[in-house]
């Protein structure tokens, strides 16, 4: 989807507190793409607010006003007068009703006891879904239903099951219009406190900010034909060659929208934002054939680690925007359930203009394609599957102090801000909360695919910022985490030194023992593959068989202070500034790397006194770098740099066992170093370059002239065998 260039204001911090932001509004029209008309908005629908309820640029301000809440804004709401004795009613039938059908202007409730199917094209202004009521979709016939105004579901909402899913054939499109992103309020988070620990936040209906609720103990169902939403490439694709093969083509077909992710090599230029989506022409087996081939290579093989992946945006059950222009959402609140299986959610997420808004305007927080909002154990049971999710223009899915998620088989494409997050509210407390249990437990993201997730622009000149700007925010509670997923083409369109495809966020952590991070790929993101900002001294299973390659800064960017988490079996390569990049130090004597393939690691300034030595058990490097080990070369501007236990001139102390170098690489650059008494060392050494080195030696600075040793010049240091 090519995207106008707008200026855009966001917060990135995983609390979503707010940041102030100029801009500017007005009506839209447009025709949605597949060829309905959209209809034209000539200013502020009802119900809608200025805008100004959200806090400034103070995350800790109160808010200055208060959503208001859906409550008749047109009139008094029309209920079916049929189906009194339980039977079901058509929602276009004027008997229904009494007479009329609603339309466009009708605000529409439907009680306790009533059961109204969606046959026909629908429409209404709102619907409110009271507990005990139902509206379903037919199986039989393709359906659409437009809302102009919120669609709220406090009974149930039934677009298909896995047992009974809409069929092959037949459509069902619940279609949003009439909203203009630059007048959601967003629902600011709540202040108070002590300043230890979070504070929740109540949630209600806000007129202005048109989507689907689900509220009260609500349920909203929608299953489509099952479909894998993507898979891994077998075969690429590229210029000329149209055909490619996936690792599972489950429910594709002919005329089925897909796009393919990059897998150029970081010395060809920056490739991070080079997909490519077309129409599926052919499909045979696992084999698919586009209409037209793509502009870019698209590398695939059976079982290695440079290929590109596939994902199939199509579905026949459909949650959209009526076009681009303006974006709806997807809340789920208090006891509410949300069942997605084989669902597209196109166009979601609305976010702010900067330009031409009242000045103190912030980007909505709480909208997204889809937003979990505080349920605790409520969420336990939801579940989205086989779902693609893209278009929107902000975030994925957001899961915020909510347990017990199926999040899985999941395609998100072409967003901004965070694309999966699980968190919770730090707004009150920041990193000094006590209460990290709040944060999302039992929420595995399996098998989640988030793909080109664009930098937002915002306030001050409305520049990009990227602080803290992630694909999936992984640092959920317990039980919660990754597992063979991929993050591709974060950050595409910015630089920093925060973007990253994963991120273990300092800020609404649970920092969990149970944690799971296995079999996951970060690939062609701008930033770093991913980026490890935790401290804590709870220790986890290593994260095994991770893949992060061809990133434009690190691989991994470890930090904060210090932290016990383990790397096993790694593989980090062709990234551009290191493979790993160690900035926190270890919190015990357990390897941080056992096993795996890097090109280098890269010490960077510690700022903790360390203890432990940071130890790696095993580590291949693979020649691809002149110099396999390395690190700061600076000297101490303050302190006592003769003073091993110096705060302001900290000591580096490595511990480099078994390692595999080949030839032709430098295995240690040593060099200047801030602390005199930094002190690397190495046991069970080999290398084709220096046959006649001891298998055990210590590196030390070259002016640290410790007994037994001599200065080794390729390393840069003062040499002692052991």
């Amino acid at each position: 989807m090519s995207r106008s260039p707008v200026t855009l204001c966001i917060a990135l911090s995983l609390a979503a507190t707010a940041t102030a932001c100029g801009g500017g509004g007005g009506g839209s029209s447009g025709t949605d793409s597949d060829g309905g008309t959209a209809g034209t908005d000539t200013g502020v629908g009802p119900g809608t607010t200025d805008g100004n309820s959200e806090p400034t640029g103070d995350p800790t301000s109160e808010p200055t006003g208060e959503p208001t809440t859906t409550d008749d804004p047109t009139g008094d709401p029309v209920m079916p007068t049929a189906c009194d004795d339980g039977g079901t009613c058509s929602f276009c039938s004027p008997d229904t009703w009494g007479g009329t059908a609603p339309d466009a202007e009708t605000d529409v409730v439907i009680p306790s006891g009533k059961t109204i199917v969606i046959d026909c094209p629908a429409e209404a202004h709102t619907i409110r879904i009271e507990s005990g009521g139902t509206l379903f979709v037919s199986r039989d016939v393709s359906t659409t239903l437009t809302l102009h105004g919120n669609l709220v579901v406090e009974g149930t909402l039934d677009y298909g099951t896995p047992d009974d899913r809409i069929p092959d054939g037949v459509t069902a499109e619940i279609i949003f219009t009439g909203m203009h992103d630059e007048a959601y309020v967003g629902t600011p988070s709540a202040q108070g406190g002590d300043g230890m620990q979070s504070v929740d936040t109540p949630i209600s209906v806000v007129d202005g900010d048109i989507g689907l609720w689900v509220m009260g103990a609500g349920t909203f169902r929608a299953a489509g034909v099952e479909k894998r939403s993507w898979g891994k490439l077998i075969d690429g694709a590229g210029a000329g060659d149209a055909s490619f093969t996936i690792d599972g083509a489950d429910g594709w077909k002919a005329d089925d929208r897909v796009v393919l992710t990059p897998t150029a090599e970081i010395a060809e230029g920056d490739s991070s934002d080079h997909f490519d989506e077309g129409t599926i022409a052919e499909v045979s087996g696992n084999d698919v054939t586009l209409a037209q081939a793509p502009a870019h290579q698209h590398a695939g093989c059976a079982d290695c680690m440079r290929r590109g992946e596939a994902a199939n945006l199509s579905r026949n059950v459909v949650i959209r925007s009526a076009d681009d222009t303006a974006h709806a959402h997807i809340l789920v609140a208090e006891q509410g359930h949300v069942e997605l299986d084989s669902v597209e959610l196109r166009w979601l997420g609305p976010i702010v203009p900067c330009t031409g808004l009242p000045e103190g305007h912030a980007f909505p927080l709480r909208r997204a394609p889809i937003w979990f909002h505080q349920q605790k154990d409520a969420s336990a049971g939801s579940f989205v599957r086989h779902t693609a999710i893209w278009g929107g223009e902000l975030h994925f899915i957001m899961v915020e102090q909510s347990n017990g998620i199926e999040i899985s088989d999941v395609v998100g494409y072409d967003t901004q801000g965070m694309g999966f997050g699980l968190f919770y509210d730090n707004g009150a407390c920041g990193t000094f909360c006590d209460d990290r249990e709040k944060a999302s437990s039992d929420v595995l993201l399996e098998h989640v695919l988030t793909a080109r997730v664009g930098v937002p622009e915002r306030v001050d000149g409305c520049i990009r910022v990227d602080h803290r700007m992630v694909g999936v925010a992984v640092s959920g509670g317990e039980g919660s985490g990754a597992r063979d997923s991929v993050a591709v083409g974060v950050g595409y369109n910015g630089s920093g030194e925060d973007i990253s495809g994963f991120g273990w966020q300092e800020g609404g952590s649970g920092r969990p023992s149970n944690f799971v991070f296995d079999d996951n790929v970060a690939h062609h993101n701008r930033g770093h593959g991913a980026m490890i900002w935790h401290n804590t001294e709870l220790a986890q299973a290593p994260y095994a068989r991770n893949a992060f390659w061809t990133n434009g800064a690190y691989g991994v960017l470890w930090g904060a202070y210090s932290n016990p988490f383990l790397l096993g079996d790694v593989v980090a390569v062709d990234n551009g500034l290191a493979s790993i990049g160690v900035k926190a130090i270890p919190f015990d004597a357990t390897p941080r790397l056992q096993g795996g393939l890097i090109d280098d690691i890269r010490i960077l300034a510690y700022v903790f006194l360390q203890e432990e030595p940071a130890i790696f058990d095993k580590v291949t490097f693979t020649g691809a770098r002149d110099v396999a080990v390395t690190q700061l070369h600076e000297s101490c501007a303050e302190g006592d740099e003769n003073d091993p236990a110096d705060p302001n001139c900290l000591r580096v102390w490595l511990r480099f066992i078994d390692p595999v170098i080949p030839a032709g690489v430098l295995p240690f650059d040593f060099g200047q170093t801030f602390n005199f008494h930094s002190l690397w060392e190495i046991r069970g050494f080999s290398s084709p370059d220096y046959p006649d080195l001891p298998v055990d030696f210590d590196l030390y600075r070259a002016d640290n002239e410790v007994e037994g040793g001599s200065y080794f010049a390729p390393f840069d240091a003062w040499l002692v065998p052991r």
